[in-house]
């Protein structure tokens, strides 16, 4: 959905989650040792010294060895990895861990059964120890979630103090099943959550479109964490998705007239929710801002008709409503429908009404040529529209012409059964009551009572509602 992908491009930040690991005086260390190896690998230069002190002083440190195959792993190398795996199952066979870092070893290789062996591995030897369950599940988080679910259930025997239900959503968030992901979010402690999982939560709520849990996360996240401008910008956005206009503005507002790096996105959800809230001079203000930051988003200029329509100013209206026909290469049917109103609504006003109603006109004449697929809908709104602004005669031609072309084609989709309907009820209705030629007008009835055999016009015209002998209307 475009609110994501504006967001992932909006720099919504949140911090990143890390393995979760014994602390002993080793920590203090390992940082300059893993930063060594990213630059030389093999550790045979700048690192090799700093690994062999790191060796000397924690060989015999299970958690280190850990830590240190950790770091081998991070920069591929795979096989110092596994020796300090080994190094580590060497000195306590039953460091889960160790099994983790073997399993990690294998995900990295692309091989996801011997990554689920090693995890299983650590499950049965470490089984107050949540990482190998975490692992475990990860790997069939896609290829059988019933299988996820079954490994984080035993992890919910076994460690009943671990936030379980946060974890198992965070699995079910990466591997993008985010109805899943909020099946199990829905059921955590938000209160405790992690700052990465908060943003993940009101991501999940946002692409399942439950906007107003996804406004409930956000604020409490913006609550929790003030400096992360990422969860101002959620609430914001969930509350213009869920039509909360005010809350929409409250956190716009506040993403505005923050420090944080703004988009054209942030004042388009601005503009959005002053618009819904009926502030639509504001709004017009801040879409154009929008323009301004990004003049490939078209959907500001119609979003700015729409406000100049709101107003009453229909020549503003009309005015960014064709540039934005002209600027926009993929702009909708309906958007060629929305100008066409524009000078439709002229028309009734008795504002320059033929020159308005050739305009009217031509725009449906522009959205046959475009989309051709188009060519019945504009048949019959240009005979529809001629029908509402009393062109009789037009009417009649552009909904006949429509008429004969269905009848021709035959086997009419529900679309083109609806086209038909209407336009038979309204050239019946033109020849009835204002030609007062009801002969006329019957073969088109009896059109519509074929498609609705319950239209009162229809039977009515056709002295089908004659009351029964013996009763009375």
């Amino acid at each position: 959905m475009k609110a994501v992908k504006y967001l992932i491009m909006g720099a919504l930040v949140f911090g990143l989650s890390a393995p979760v690991m014994a602390q002993d005086d080793y920590s203090s260390v390992i940082g300059t040792v893993s930063k060594a190896l990213k630059d030389d690998p093999q550790a045979t230069g700048a690192a090799k010294q700093l690994v062999k002190d790191f060796l000397k002083a924690y060989k015999k440190n299970p958690e280190a060895m850990v830590a240190l195959g950790n770091a081998y792993l991070s920069s591929k190398n795979y096989d110092k990895a596994i020796e300090c795996a080994d190094l580590a199952i060497k000195r306590n066979k039953n460091f889960g861990d160790a099994y983790v870092l073997k399993g990690d070893i294998e995900a990295l290789k692309d091989d996801g059964g011997n990554a689920a062996m090693w995890y299983q591995q650590a499950m049965t030897l470490d089984p107050k120890n949540p990482n190998g369950y975490m692992s475990y599940a990860n790997v069939y988080r896609k290829r059988s979630p019933s299988e996820a679910e079954r490994a984080l259930n035993e992890l919910r025997r076994n460690v009943p103090d671990y936030p379980i239900d946060t974890e198992t959503a965070h699995i079910f968030y990466t591997s993008g099943n985010y109805e899943k992901a909020m099946e199990y979010f829905n059921k955590a402690n938000i209160s405790n959550m992690a700052e990465s999982r908060l943003g993940e939560y009101a991501l999940a709520a946002l692409s399942v479109n439950d906007f107003k849990k996804g406004l409930d996360v956000a604020k409490a996240a913006a609550s929790r964490f003030p400096a992360n401008s990422a969860f101002t910008r959620l609430a914001m956005i969930n509350g213009v998705l869920g039509k909360d206009w005010s809350e929409g503005i409250s956190f716009a507002e506040k993403l505005i007239n923050s420090d944080a790096e703004k988009n054209s996105g942030d004042f388009n959800y601005y503009a959005r929710a002053l618009a819904g809230a009926g502030q639509h001079e504001k709004a017009i203000e801040m879409f154009l801002k929008s323009f301004s930051m990004d003049g490939t988003d078209f959907k500001n200029l119609q979003s700015i008709s729409e406000s100049y329509t709101a107003l009453g100013n229909t020549d503003k209206a009309l005015e960014y409503s064709i540039m934005y026909l002209d600027k926009n290469p993929d702009a909708k049917p309906s958007e060629f429908s929305k100008l066409a109103g524009i000078y439709i609504d002229k028309v009734k006003n008795g504002e320059d009404k033929d020159a308005n109603w050739l305009k009217a006109m031509g725009v449906y004449d522009n959205l046959a040529a475009k989309y051709p697929h188009t060519a019945n809908f504009v048949k019959f709104q240009k005979g529809h529209q001629a029908y509402v602004c009393e062109k009789d005669d037009e009417a009649i031609s552009y909904l006949t012409t429509l008429i004969n072309d269905l009848k021709a084609k035959g086997d009419l989709d529900e679309d083109e059964k609806g086209y038909m309907l209407n336009a038979c009820s309204e050239v019946g209705y033109i020849y009835w009551a204002s030609k007062n030629d009801l002969d006329t007008a019957k073969p088109f009835y009896e059109t519509v009572i074929q498609l609705d055999p319950n239209n009162s016009i229809a039977k009515k015209a056709l002295g089908l509602d004659t009351p029964a002998e013996g009763t009375t209307e």
